[in-house]
């Protein structure tokens, strides 16, 4: 390597020695520089431009090469970071879809829930205002066949006044009287 330096500073030293020769061969006023002159300006300019071929090819090629494997390394590391993008992109799309998906069969599963305890509730609160009335119907039998045995009309009296009695009973708990308004609006609202 230090062959190719000291050719390096002959090459500069000659052609800055030429250079400077042809300068003051030529300082003529006025006119046209000799032909002598302009030969060695053209070996000179060879020289130079020969001399920094030689010695500077192989590492302006070797830079040349490295800058462009450098750009094709960015530009295959741009496009496996684009690919990765896409495929995180695609992915939260397809996770975005499905929670959609599960949203809606939430809501709808939910809504189908509520709908069967809705009926659920109406049924059982059906039930028991029948099982009500048919009590209310045997108690009331009950008593009125009582009440003709005995006395018919003083009896019937005093059964209608126990009766009275007994429901206003029952009504003074307020689940009750919750309960009966509950089936009276369900009728009405069957009506």
């Amino acid at each position: 390597m230090m062959g190719k330096d000291k050719w390096i500073a002959l090459g500069i030293a000659l052609a800055i020695g030429i250079s400077m020769a042809a300068e003051h061969a030529g300082g003529e006023e006025g006119g046209l520089e000799s032909p002598a002159v302009l030969i060695w300006k053209g070996i000179n300019i060879a020289i130079v431009v020969g001399a920094l071929i030689y010695f500077f090819k192989d590492p302006f090629l070797k830079w040349i090469e490295d800058y462009k494997n450098q750009i094709l390394k960015s530009v295959n590391e741009a496009e496996q970071e684009y690919q990765k993008a896409k495929e995180e992109l695609e992915k939260a799309k397809k996770a975005l879809e499905e929670a959609k998906v599960k949203y809606e069969e939430s809501i709808k599963t939910a809504q189908e829930v509520a709908e069967k305890e809705k009926e659920q509730i109406i049924n059982q609160a059906q039930e028991i205002a029948q099982r009500i009335r048919e009590k209310a119907e045997k108690t009331v039998e009950v008593e009125i066949n009582k009440a003709k045995e005995e006395l018919r009309k003083y009896a019937a009296q005093k059964a209608i006044e126990a009766s009275e009695e007994m429901l206003k009973e029952i009504f003074q708990d307020k689940e009750v009287q919750k309960k009966f308004a509950e089936r009276m609006l369900s009728d009405l609202s069957k009506n």
